[in-house]
């Protein structure tokens, strides 16, 4: 039966059963925190090593060591951890449209083929705000695209879209429908592209998302959103009011997502679009693929078709193709 001594140290938890046998706790992982629980919930003739058995087989996803890294690193209250994938694709073709930037300085001069890239942090600022596993997090991500070969109009950074967020990120695990659900979260999300003029968009909205891991090494996510509203521009310059009133055409009410982990290195990935009207259609794909290239960088090759790239061509329909390196991945 489990009879237990416990004992803590500045580095580790020790327990000691009726028997003699010890087992040493450091950081907790999930097969840890499974024999915890189960030394409060075990049944008296239960032996510790029959419980720890038991939680051995429990195999933790790779999105439960995500959350496990996650909050191992954030025990340092100066961390700032990966929030969003943050690669680099130095060559990204594309066909520029030019109508947005006609009147503006760069004029009908943009080359088709520039550099993507993407920088995506966040801060975990408070944990079990309410209950247990509910956190609450402040996030930033920025997207760039970057004329850096076009020297004649002194390679300039042709669109950049900030789009920080308050999120409140619930990580138990519960059941929807009869799917497993790894993560729920609800935040506030404000995107802008830092423009004025007639090249200013930005967007407002409540997001709500689920991740599902139906298998150890497959993730799928789902988000929905709601815009806040804001009111009609009076004049098309104005710089208060709507800069683009019709943006949901476009972008939808949603998305879809997935993430195929291979191995350690290799994963691919996809996010699906569509604003769900029998006419006037409108959508987007993004197909990803990471592979390894040494211990800590991955190659990454991009790959978008549809509306919304970037929040300039929310209305304009985009092809990119791109490589480069990821510097961190979904998990």
């Amino acid at each position: 039966m489990i009879r237990t001594i416990v004992l803590f140290s500045s580095a580790a938890l020790i327990i000691i059963n009726a028997h003699g046998d010890q087992l040493e706790l450091g950081p907790q992982n999930s097969s840890e925190s499974c024999l915890l629980e189960g030394l409060k919930q075990a049944d008296p003739q239960q032996t510790l090593g029959e419980l720890r058995e038991s939680c051995l087989e429990i195999e933790p996803t790779l999105f439960k060591q995500r959350v496990e890294l996650e909050k191992q690193a954030s025990k340092n209250r100066f961390a700032i951890i990966p929030h969003r994938p943050n690669f680099v694709l130095p060559a990204s073709l594309t066909s520029i449209n030019q109508e947005p930037y006609i009147d503006t300085p760069v004029g009908d001069k943009l080359d088709d083929v520039e550099i993507k890239f993407q920088v995506s942090l966040k801060y975990l600022f408070m944990q079990d705000l309410i209950f247990r596993d509910l956190d609450l997090q402040f996030a930033f991500t920025t997207t760039s695209w970057w004329q850096a070969y076009n020297s004649g109009i002194s390679a300039p950074f042709r669109e950049t879209n900030y789009e920080p967020e308050v999120i409140l990120n619930y990580h138990h695990s519960w059941s929807l429908l009869g799917f497993p659900v790894e993560q729920t979260t609800l935040s506030f999300n404000h995107q802008s592209n830092g423009q004025t003029g007639q090249l200013s968009r930005s967007w407002n909205r409540i997001i709500l998302g689920f991740a599902f891991a139906p298998t150890d090494n497959v993730l799928w996510g789902f988000r929905t959103w709601y815009r806040l509203p804001e009111n009609e521009k009076k004049t098309a310059l104005d710089p208060s009011g709507d800069d683009n009133p019709d943006i949901q055409k476009y972008m939808g009410y949603g998305e879809l997502g997935g993430l195929w982990s291979i191995s350690d290195k290799h994963s691919l990935e996809f996010m699906l679009r569509n604003n769900l009207r029998s006419s006037d259609n409108r959508g987007a794909i993004q197909l990803g693929w990471s592979f390894p290239i040494n211990d800590r960088i991955q190659g990454y090759v991009e790959y978008f078709n549809g509306y919304g790239e970037s929040l300039i061509y929310y209305n304009h329909h985009a092809h990119r193709l791109g490589i480069g390196f990821k510097l961190t991945n979904w998990l």
